[in-house]
């Protein structure tokens, strides 16, 4: 939300963000009213805002209803699971921040690099990839979620998307099913993922050199960096498909 205000052109209007907002680095110097899941409620009011703009979640209902039952005006967008919802979002905090047209124009700009992608890996090899976001235990995209969605695009069969939404697997599902490509994004504490983790278990993305360890924020982050994001990821399933990008 923090970053697509500020793509919208109202990072100046901002008055209070959650702790994880690190981006834009403008965000930094903007006070925090809290966490993403635990807003602080008194923080909130101390800066008299004319809108509240929030997520759904359970862990911020009681708050989300406390500033309501003061006055506040409280808007919810919904951060996913899909691509068409965040687009939806970002419209939406287009309008209640007064930039509806530098909204949709960056919606248009990010439907341009969505489907630039989707035509750059057309004709790419098929790949199997499996997609990491936690070590600790071992979390997984799973499917039906908005990094199954750019997975796809990318050009990947998801091999974990069938177990759910954001399944924990064992070491013997990481074997058996053979990605031709692990992507390992661990977040929180992981964010720099061991590789030796993998040592030893004899798998293909490891021999042909397509484990990634690479944490990529613009996709693990619903907002206005999601196309750069979807790049970022089909270049590391399909780097051939980019190579005539790179020589130049």
């Amino acid at each position: 939300m923090t970053e697509t205000l500020f793509a919208v052109g109202a990072g100046g209007d901002v008055v209070g963000v959650s702790d994880s907002s690190d981006y834009p680095s403008e965000a930094m110097r903007i006070d925090r009213v809290g966490s993403y899941l635990k807003p602080n409620v008194e923080a909130v009011i101390a800066h008299h805002p004319d809108v509240v703009i929030a997520v759904p979640s359970p862990g911020n209902r009681e708050a989300v209803e406390g500033l309501t039952d003061l006055g506040l005006r409280v808007v919810i967008v919904e951060e996913g699971p899909t691509l068409a919802e965040v687009y939806a979002a970002i419209e939406r905090i287009g309008v209640e921040s007064g930039r509806s047209t530098q909204s949709r124009e960056l919606v248009e700009r990010m439907r341009a690099q969505v489907e630039s992608v989707r035509r750059r890996v057309a004709r790419a090899p098929h790949r199997r990839v499996l997609m990491i976001v936690g070590q600790n235990p071992l979390i997984a995209v799973g499917g039906a979620n908005l990094l199954d969605e750019l997975l796809r695009i990318a050009g990947a069969e998801n091999v974990a998307a069938h177990l759910g939404r954001w399944p924990r697997l064992s070491v013997e599902f990481l074997v058996k099913s053979a990605p031709d490509v692990i992507i390992d994004s661990s977040m929180g504490d992981e964010a720099a993922a061991e590789p030796s983790f993998y040592d030893g278990l004899g798998l293909r993305a490891v021999t042909e050199k397509r484990l990634h360890t690479t944490r990529i924020d613009e996709v693990l982050r619903p907002g206005p960096r999601v196309g750069e994001g979807l790049a970022k990821l089909a270049r590391l399933i399909h780097p051939d498909a980019f190579a005539e990008e790179a020589t130049r």
